[in-house]
């Protein structure tokens, strides 16, 4: 019995965050896609569906709260996870506790990241 791997699209403009994301979601069984700012993730999220989204809220052209509510209102969740980083605690709402399932700072802990994936993972095991 084949279990088809869950997805992740993960969206930062610096390409250091998200290699780094990639790698610890890849570790624990993700197929990983990746977009370098919100317009890109929002092209890739009306084509494709995804398990977990990873969004930075600060980006050029469009931020990550621009990404989310474009997502509410073409809806486009697809009952995917979100996790939102940010390197500045103060850019954490209610807005977006209400939005998202997770908000997590950077720099980003590795093991810890990839342990919160996993669990998530887990959620989406499928045959």
């Amino acid at each position: 019995m084949e279990v088809n791997p869950a997805t992740a699209l993960i969206v930062d403009d610096n390409y250091f965050n998200r290699d780094l994301c990639a790698l610890a979601l890849e570790h624990v069984g993700y197929n990983v896609s990746q977009a370098t700012n919100g317009i890109e993730a929002i092209n890739i999220l009306q084509k494709q569906k995804f398990d977990l989204l990873i969004l930075d809220l600060a980006m050029p052209e469009l931020d990550g709260m621009g990404v989310m509510r474009e997502i509410r209102e073409k809806n486009i969740t697809h009952k995917m996870s979100i996790i939102v980083m940010t390197a500045n605690p103060h850019m954490a709402t209610n807005e977006i506790d209400m939005n998202v399932d997770f908000v997590i700072y950077k720099p980003i802990d590795v093991n810890e990241f990839s342990r919160l994936a996993q669990r998530i993972t887990n959620r989406y095991a499928r045959v």
